[in-house]
């Protein structure tokens, strides 16, 4: 493939070629950059026509199964209480029996918080508004999911009175499938995912989905690079190292070992070292899903089968329990979401080499949420400048379908950190546009000979630094603009392994 004219882009610096150059690619790799090269024999080509040229960029947390169902499940995002839910789930099934949808068919829904929660869930509310319809309504941090009495009976589970949360959920969530209905949606869901994130510039993902994700994958076509995860329960099948070849394109490879050690906030289950304002939490200070000593033995496990470790933290607590378990373990590590962080926590993950693995969306919704239950900890969320700083790789993401499938989105909200009309929400945590794009590309900042010909074409570059105030931090209304470019760029054309997917 002969990519032609286009201006790369340099994530490190920002800047563009000033002149446009060819771009030689053969078996996935660039193996020319030139003002002008002249086509081979048989050789393909791509008009970029001045475009510019960007490393793929990467989501390096999604839930590919649960995302996959998004399409066909029931929104209740933004749902304040039960009692609103419970009317939506009353709208939805009238709908469905309107357009004679089979009544067996489950109904998930996906989106609600109980952050936002008075009263709390209970299985006889939903029955009274659901009959016999098998329904499954998930949290929006994917940490509980309130079953009815038909969904509890057909996967095998006791009666029960109110949600499935934490380790008991995530037992179940890999089984959704076996409701009337999922399987189905699954599979369509999973072709209209892929080409979402394709059309978004994501050449590929990091898949933390539960279950055997690479059994998945196997079977599903990849049109973009997948690593998937293996969680404790499935370590000894995992089919090799981190880096393993797993399908035959070579797009499919083996990621890391996933460890959940606690909770979430929209759940009030992350693990904090201070106490939960106005007794929100389990026991005030939220969930420690894996202690030290389990966590120790799997990544003691990982680190022998040659795996890498991705591990889930939210609280500050369970960051320090993270940290403290992969330093004497010595095995190469994340920390998922690393969403509230001391400062002794930062200069471990230094010292460590560990990459925090952020999805910046999620300090949107969390904003006022924390607040709220962790009042005066504000500053320790979602750290990016002082991680950055502190020379900790950065690795952002989505968590979809918890937060949409969208580094624009990603990347703006590491900019500005606002959602509304207000000014960014801690604004000397804000990055720079190019260093949010830095962050997104899998830790390729530019394309050279010998890179991976994963690359994305925009229309134009909305990665200009923001200019910084008086105060040393970014003029709001500047930083406020540049989210607003990022989130309304225009992706031309994706390429994976130097081919546009429609040409694998």
């Amino acid at each position: 493939m002969l990519i032609r004219q286009v201006r790369p882009l340099d994530a490190a610096s920002g800047g563009t070629s000033p002149h446009p150059v060819d771009l030689r690619v053969h078996d996935g790799v660039i193996t020319e950059i030139a003002p002008r090269l002249s086509p081979a024999a048989g050789e393909e080509s791509l008009e970029g026509g001045g475009a510019i040229a960007i490393p793929g960029l990467w989501d390096q947390h999604v839930h590919t199964g649960q995302l996959a169902q998004a399409h066909a499940r029931l929104d209740t995002g933004g749902a304040g209480s039960v009692g609103v839910i419970l009317e939506l789930v009353r709208a939805e099934l009238a709908h469905r029996r309107e357009g004679r949808t089979d009544p067996r068919q489950a109904l998930i829904g996906f989106g609600h918080r109980l952050v936002d929660f008075a009263v709390q869930p209970t299985v006889p509310a939903l029955d009274e508004a659901t009959g016999t319809v098998p329904t499954v309504l998930i949290g929006g941090d994917a940490h509980h999911a309130w079953l009815n009495s038909a969904a509890l009976a057909l996967l095998g589970l006791p009666p029960r009175d109110g949600i499935l949360a934490e380790e008991d959920w995530f037992a179940i969530a890999p089984r959704l499938p076996e409701l009337p209905g999922v399987a189905h949606s699954v599979a369509t869901g999973a072709a209209m995912m892929q080409r979402q994130a394709l059309e978004r510039g994501v050449v590929g993902l990091v898949d933390m989905e539960w279950g055997r994700p690479w059994e998945v994958w196997q079977e599903r076509p990849a049109r973009m690079r997948v690593r998937t995860a293996v969680y404790p329960a499935e370590l000894a099948n995992a089919p090799g190292p981190t880096g393993t070849v797993l399908d035959g394109t070579g797009l499919v490879t083996m990621g890391p070992l996933k460890v959940i050690v606690d909770g979430a906030l929209g759940s009030h289950s992350a693990y904090t070292r201070d106490m939960y304002s106005d007794g929100h939490g389990y026991a005030g200070r939220g969930v420690l899903s894996v202690g030290p000593q389990l966590l120790r033995d799997a990544l003691s496990r990982a680190r022998a089968q040659g795996l890498t470790a991705a591990v889930h933290a939210i609280g500050d607590a369970a960051a320090q329990v993270a940290l403290e378990a992969i330093a004497e373990v010595g095995i190469a590590a994340r920390i998922e979401h690393a969403q509230m962080l001391t400062d002794d926590d930062v200069d471990d993950m230094a010292a460590l080499g560990v990459t925090a693995s952020v999805q910046p969306a999620h300090l949107l919704d969390d904003r006022d949420a924390t607040e709220s239950v962790w009042p005066g900890h504000g500053a320790q969320a979602f750290r990016l400048r002082d991680l950055l700083t502190a020379g900790v790789p950065l690795a952002l993401g989505s968590d979809a379908p918890v937060a949409p499938l969208d580094p624009w989105l990603a990347m703006a909200a590491a900019v500005h950190r606002s959602a509304d009309d207000r000014p960014g929400w801690h604004p000397e945590q804000q990055l720079q546009p190019r260093e949010a794009l830095a962050a997104s590309t899998d830790g390729i900042t530019s394309l050279q000979v010998g890179g991976p010909a994963d690359l994305v074409l925009l229309e134009e570059s909305p990665f200009a630094d923001v200019p910084l105030g008086a105060d040393g931090l970014m003029v709001d209304a500047a930083a406020r603009e540049a989210a607003h470019r990022l989130r309304e760029t225009v992706v031309l054309e994706t390429l994976v392994a130097g081919h546009p997917p429609s040409g694998r």
